[in-house]
């Protein structure tokens, strides 16, 4: 994304983040969780959300990383993992990778399912109330619903990266984040 959309990446905070950090993160709040509430990101109702996916190393690093049990794998696929993106680039390669890492951790059990998880959306702007364009409407009506349903569930972690921009010096910079 960097080298091939240097202006929307700079605006729009976008940076590669390296899968030692990623996996760091991962092991920690699945510790903290353990440590401090007694679950695991593995356990059922444990909703997990990345507000701003990227291209959804975060996921895939979760769903390579052991911490979701083979037994919890299929549940927390289908049910519990959320996740939501801005461009539509990013949005499209996110979804084929964590596609591609659930299929690898299902093996010779899988037959071709969807994330449904993942959204095309503004996430600073999710909860604004306004009128949808007619696009909305006739194009991203899935999108929209499954938007609609993720707002309505409790999220118990969210692990992100979230968008930055260095060197903006005020909000007129056009740089927000």
């Amino acid at each position: 994304f960097v080298t091939a959309l240097k202006k929307e990446s700079k605006k729009l905070g976008i940076a590669y983040t390296p899968a030692a950090l990623i996996d760091f993160v991962l092991h920690s709040v699945d510790e903290i969780l353990r440590v401090e509430f007694n679950c695991c990101l593995s356990d059922e109702g444990i909703n997990i959300l990345d507000p701003f996916i990227g291209t959804g190393t975060s996921m895939v690093r979760l769903l390579e990383s052991g911490l979701i049990r083979p037994e919890d794998l299929v549940r927390k696929y289908r049910e519990e993992l959320y996740g939501s993106e801005i461009l539509l680039l990013a949005y499209y390669i996110a979804a084929v990778n964590i596609e591609e890492a659930f299929r690898l951790r299902c093996e010779e059990n899988y037959n071709y399912e969807p994330f449904d998880g993942i959204i095309l959306a503004d996430t600073f702007n999710l909860n604004k109330k306004r009128k949808p364009s007619l696009f909305e409407e006739l194009w991203m009506n899935r999108n929209n619903k499954r938007a609609k349903q993720q707002q309505q569930i409790g999220m118990k972690v969210i692990i992100s990266n979230p968008p930055w921009s260095a060197g903006q010096k005020d909000a007129s910079d056009d740089n927000q984040t």
